[in-house]
This record gives structure tokens, C-alpha cells and sequence, in this order.
């Protein structure tokens, strides 16, 4: 679950996080101090950008809700990006019969989503 507001920052360093796929089961992974991670008020949802994902925020057989991470560093990448969202879009709608209901894009000008 995310708690509160999703953010793309800098870690403070120390927050709480636990990697999917870690070293251990439940082994506490805490963010480095200036790591690019994506957070909430709990802690790192995902650390080292969008390469390791938290057991909090996993995805499983309950889940209701999801944020779906596509990243990109230009232009290019970007135009990539948009266009992978879309058809992860429409993929999601053909297998799972569900639809998307929101894309947003974060930015070091906009790095925070609120719902």
C-alpha cells in the first residue's frame, strides 16, 4: 500500500525498506543518504530509481491498486516511455479486464502525484 503522497527525491537516508528478492526475507534495507528513490510516509516504495522494489508496496493476489513506474532520462526515452504506458494500458484491459484510470508524469519540476 502507499501511505499518504508518492514523491521522487532524495532519501534522507535510513528509510525504511525492505527489497523485494533481498538478501533475506523481511531484512530491513534501509535507503542511502542522497539515493534517487521514489517514497511515501512510510518509507522507499522502490530505491536506485526504479530498480528495487519494496516488499510493502508489492504486487499480489489482493491488490486493488497499483502504481505502475515506467522512468526515462530525455526526449527519446520519454516518447518511448509514453508509448509503452499506453500499451501496458490496453494490455492490462485485455487480460485483466481492467481499465487505467490515471498517467501521470513526474518531473524534477513535478515530483510529487497527490490524490
Amino acid at each position: 500500500h502507499i501511505a499518504g503522497d508518492m514523491h521522487l527525491g532524495k532519501a534522507k537516508g535510513g528509510e525504511a525498506f525492505v527489497s523485494v528478492g533481498g538478501n533475506g526475507e523481511n531484512e530491513s534495507d534501509p535507503a542511502r543518504e542522497g539515493e534517487i528513490m521514489y517514497y511515501d510516509d512510510e518509507g522507499a516504495v522502490c530505491r536506485s530509481l526504479n530498480w528495487r522494489d519494496g516488499t510493502r508496496t508489492q504486487v499480489n493476489d489482493d491488490t486493488k491498486n497499483a502504481v505502475i513506474v515506467i522512468e526515462s532520462v530525455n526526449a527519446e526515452q520519454a516518447a518511448r516511455a509514453k508509448e509503452a504506458m499506453s500499451k501496458l494500458s490496453e494490455l492490462i484491459k485485455k487480460y485483466f479486464n481492467v481499465e487505467t484510470t490515471a498517467d501521470y508524469t513526474l518531473t524534477k519540476d513535478n515530483p510529487a502525484v497527490q490524490r
